[in-house]
């Protein structure tokens, strides 16, 4: 489980301090609790602090995000309901394949009144005609198929993938930018192989 204290010294760490913040991590921890209990969303031990925890990474790296992510294989929300929670600045689209764990993050995005939505199908099926400022990927191997996908979702030269990973993967069409350890966790990001590095 999880108490209030240690989320508020979670927010703080990357200067958060936000009341309506804090109540709709909350929020989205007692519905996790209540819709798993019904679907399988998270394993028997789960820690929602360091879900939470491991999600916040995103925004150790990249600073005051803005734009549009796509996260892929959105599952039980982490990480893509943390950031729509946290950024003002972020429109978020949640790709989930299975039908309940959509419905899952559906009523969650509805109670939260988070700027977010669900596509109910297979990252290779989104189609391309949006381009995102940010992609994410957690606990999913990016294959070939995969990453010719993520390649044409992102925009040209500004588009980053972000994933937590180790080691850090060789993706054939993208560059390694920068890498953050915390707590044995470790995030990544890429840029396309053929844009200039830039600063996150």
């Amino acid at each position: 489980m999880y108490n209030r204290n240690q989320l508020e010294i979670l927010l703080e760490k990357i200067n958060i301090k936000d009341y309506e913040k804090l109540k709709k991590l909350e929020i989205y921890i007692e519905n996790l609790t209540k819709w798993n209990k019904v679907i399988n969303l998270t394993s028997k031990n789960f820690e929602a602090i360091k879900h939470i925890q491991d999600s916040l990474m995103f925004f150790e790296v990249i600073k005051n995000p803005s734009g549009n992510l796509i996260d892929i294989g959105s599952g039980n929300g982490f990480p893509a309901i943390i950031i729509a929670i946290l950024s003002n600045k972020l429109n978020v689209t949640m790709v989930e394949q299975n039908i309940k764990k959509s419905a899952f993050l559906r009523d969650t995005i509805y109670k939260l009144q988070i700027d977010a939505k669900v596509l109910n199908t297979n990252i290779l099926e989104v189609p391309t005609e949006t381009k995102f400022s940010f992609v994410t990927l957690r606990g999913l191997k990016c294959n070939c198929k995969m990453q010719t996908k993520i390649h044409s979702l992102l925009l040209t030269n500004k588009g980053k993938l972000v994933i937590w990973t180790y080691p850090a993967p060789h993706l054939k069409y993208f560059k390694l930018l920068h890498s953050f350890s915390k707590n044995n966790k470790h995030i990544h990001v890429y840029i396309k192989e053929q844009a200039e590095q830039q600063p996150i």
